[in-house]
């Protein structure tokens, strides 16, 4: 007799698109099942299907063409052995794919690492292994089993319950590639693959990457790249910086832009609001191949501080302008595109601009007791003050938008936050 998914007929409007997969191939091929002709099963797969295709779309066939392989092709290999996917990292790193038996060394999870991520995984070990040299090697003589490389007995190994997997059910975990920290979750469960956000610029322009199924045939179109890495400008639009299918790339492009909007940060958190506001209008003329920040500071400095943050260690060696000089070439790149995005005033970002350097002049006003708009002077640019409030604490800043509150460590990200939230309201009643 057949697995059935579905309890009642009923049932199958409020299933998700995987339940409704499985029971739909279950019905189709099952040899002995409840139905009393071939006909009542046909006619039930008939309804499956259409429903499937009306109320899931993409998603449904997308778990068609994860489950419905031939027998022959299915790897039990995994299923054999008992092993787990999951997501996993050594505590405060990266987060890889891979399995696990459930067993455990010293209270730290034993797994075993897919090929495809291993060279990831073994950087982050030679990273943490303080040049040892005979550690190193014993991380590179690890053996490879059935495809997967064993790291149990001495490794502090935790399980990660990341997000995304709620919201794209279909998506094998161990299919995911490996997630550096410093990256956000972005997923949301009406687009087509998770997304996470590696960096955004001084008015929160978040930077976003798409990573789609492995398998093409499950994604909505299957002839896209499986990784679609833009930025935002500052009224949101994206603009894509690398489509492909090659996850080294993608993070060569991601590195560029995070350096770029952290030396956009730096130079936002040394220059004051007016400063600011004359770089970016002076940048909108000046000829190509030059930043006004220099006429307000050394910016080859801020540039060398952000290089230091978001580089490697490998690459950034003593951390000097010489060791710099040996990566000119993802600095100038960088340098591009922070001049070119962030660093020129578009003319939400002079709005901004001019937001900043008119409507703040209290450092705790919500503390002080005083409707923003209120404080003089009280100009156009003002009225964003009715979005909510900025108010000081210690040496952060807190956001209060409704009923909700975010800390920010800077002030003009605090400003950023308090501008977009005026920004969609201003949208939404224009």
């Amino acid at each position: 007799m057949r697995t059935r998914y579905i309890a009642t007929f009923a049932d199958t409007i409020r299933t998700d698109p995987v339940t409704l997969a499985r029971e739909y191939l279950s019905a189709r091929d099952a040899t002995e099942h409840e139905f009393q002709t071939d006909e009542a099963r046909s006619a039930y797969v008939d309804v499956l299907s259409a429903l499937g295709c009306f109320q899931h779309r993409t998603a449904f066939a997308r778990a068609l063409a994860q489950f419905d392989v031939r027998p022959e092709a299915v790897d039990t290999t995994r299923q054999d052995n008992h092993l787990r996917p999951i997501a996993w990292s050594f505590g405060e790193g990266a987060t890889f794919p891979g399995f696990t038996d459930d067993t455990n060394w010293n209270g730290f999870l034993n797994v075993r690492v897919p090929v495809s991520a291993w060279p990831y995984v073994l950087a982050e070990l030679i990273d943490g292994a303080d040049g040892d040299a005979e550690t190193i090697e014993g991380y590179r003589r690890l053996g490879i089993t059935d495809g997967l490389v064993c790291l149990s007995h001495g490794f502090t190994i935790h399980e990660v319950i990341p997000t995304w997997p709620s919201f794209f059910p279909d998506y094998a975990i161990d299919r995911m590639v490996p997630i550096p920290p410093e990256w956000s979750e972005m997923s949301w469960r009406h687009e087509t693959a998770p997304s996470f956000g590696p960096c955004f610029g001084p008015m929160g322009e978040a930077a976003q990457i798409w990573i789609d199924y492995e398998q093409a045939a499950m994604r909505e179109f299957p002839e896209s790249a499986r990784f679609t890495f833009s930025r935002r400008d500052a009224v949101g639009e994206l603009t894509v910086a690398y489509a492909g299918d090659d996850y080294a790339e993608a993070l060569g492009h991601i590195a560029i832009e995070t350096l770029a909007c952290a030396f956009a940060h730096g130079l936002a958190e040394q220059l004051d609001p007016d400063e600011w506001r004359q770089m970016r209008l002076r940048n909108q003329t000046i000829a190509a191949g030059v930043c006004a920040s220099h006429d307000f500071l050394d910016a080859n400095m801020v540039m060398l501080a952000a290089w230091q943050a978001t580089r490697p260690p490998a690459i950034v060696g003593n951390g000097d302008a010489d060791a710099l000089g040996t990566d000119l070439a993802h600095v100038n790149a960088a340098w591009e595109v922070a001049t070119r995005y962030y660093l020129t005033a578009s003319d939400e970002a002079a709005r901004f601009d001019t937001w900043r350097v008119t409507g703040r002049d209290v450092p705790s006003l919500a503390a002080a007791g005083h409707d923003l708009a209120t404080i003089p002077p009280s100009d156009s640019a003002g009225r964003v003050y009715s979005a909510g409030f900025v108010r000081a604490h210690g040496t952060d800043w807190i956001v209060d938008v409704g009923n909700t509150s975010r800390s920010f460590d800077h002030l003009i990200d605090a400003e950023a936050h308090l501008w977009s939230v005026f920004a969609s309201d201003e949208c939404r009643y224009a």
